[in-house]
């Protein structure tokens, strides 16, 4: 394959980081417990008697909500590692010529969100630039967890169930919803894309992850987020080494999103799913974890399990048929929005 090959628009393929981003990481570490690796949500450092967690991401595919998303995504892939998300960094990147209200508004955004979750914004970086399309937020979030219980994509074991919880492309249905709103207000019912613009405000994984780790018996946890729950899957079985068998018709989708899935000809199973977390946990634990879980009003659903790595990564569709589960080129929102 050509390395002069362009990229597509969205998060960098698994292949191009192997070669291109993680031969290149700096000094050797002494201190980082987990460090850059395709597939794990955040690192790891030693400090002592805790580990810190430390996670960095931009928003990018959104022009509504961006403050409120860059604040839960940085700090759902930092709940993912069972710690607590508590200090959080932004840097806002402006169009030349935008406001001072555009500004005011993502703040306040950051702010809202921040307070959600109790977390303390502690510094950052804010600027116009020349050339830039739309608004461009990038968040640095730390928490910290205590040094014996912290967790890993790649943790997953084999007999493990795997959990999905709430539905899939949550944060790609309330984009789509709300930023091709005039597209779509002909062809469905405005409270359909009502409620599916809403779906920003289940974006959240830190009750979900923080509870799962409380009950025990987790091994793997993981934000699905570009490229969709299989992605996500991919990256979880690839992180720990293991095979994955997957039921389609285990895999909740939501009613919004399947009505938008099917008007823009979308894979709802490729689609941005930041709001969902995959975890791969002990089969003693699963049914605990699911109940406690549904006490916190956390849908939470078994869609398969973690298989010996030779029995491959399968998905077996709702007619019966299989399917080898491969990483995502593209995220089908990026798809749809690079189409106009």
């Amino acid at each position: 394959m050509s390395q002069n090959r362009r990229l597509k628009t969205g998060k960098i393929p698994h292949d191009v980081l192997k070669r291109c981003v993680l031969p290149y990481l700096g000094a050797q570490p002494d201190r980082v417990i987990r460090g850059a690796a395709v597939g794990e949500d955040a690192s790891i450092i030693d400090m002592g008697s805790k580990v810190l967690v430390a996670k960095a991401n931009p928003i990018t595919g959104a022009d509504v909500n961006i403050g409120r998303l860059v604040v839960h995504v940085n700090a759902n892939d930092v709940a993912a590692r069972g710690a607590k998300p508590l200090w959080f960094m932004s840097t806002v990147l402006l169009p030349e010529g935008a406001t001072e209200s555009r500004l005011e508004v993502i703040m306040e955004e950051i702010d809202r969100a921040c307070k959600e979750l109790n977390i303390q914004l502690i510094g950052g970086h804010t600027e116009c630039v020349a050339g830039l399309e739309k608004s461009i937020v990038a968040g640095f979030m730390m928490g910290e967890a205590p040094k014996n219980k912290y967790i890993t994509t790649g943790g997953a074991k084999s007999g493990d169930k795997i959990i999905l919880t709430k539905t899939v492309g949550l944060e790609g249905t309330s984009i789509l919803a709300t930023d091709l709103e005039q597209k779509l207000h002909k062809k469905i019912d405005p409270r359909t894309l009502q409620r599916a613009s809403k779906m920003v405000e289940v974006v959240s994984v830190v009750a979900e992850a923080l509870k799962a780790v409380e009950v025990g018996g987790v091994h793997s946890m993981h934000t699905p987020t570009e490229g969709g729950v299989l992605n996500g899957l991919f990256e979880m079985g690839s992180a720990a080494g293991v095979g994955l068998s997957i039921e389609e018709n285990l895999i909740p989708v939501a009613p919004e999103t399947a009505i938008i899935a099917e008007t823009l000809e979308v894979d709802p199973l490729k689609l941005l799913s930041s709001g969902s977390l995959l975890l791969a946990v002990d089969e003693a634990s699963a049914d605990k974890i699911i109940q406690a879980l549904e006490k916190i009003n956390i849908q939470a659903s078994i869609i398969g399990e973690v298989r010996d790595r030779k029995e491959g990564r399968v998905l077996t569709r709702t007619d019966g048929s299989q399917k080898t589960i491969d990483p995502v080129r593209q995220d089908e929102l990026f798809r749809i929005l690079g189409e106009g």
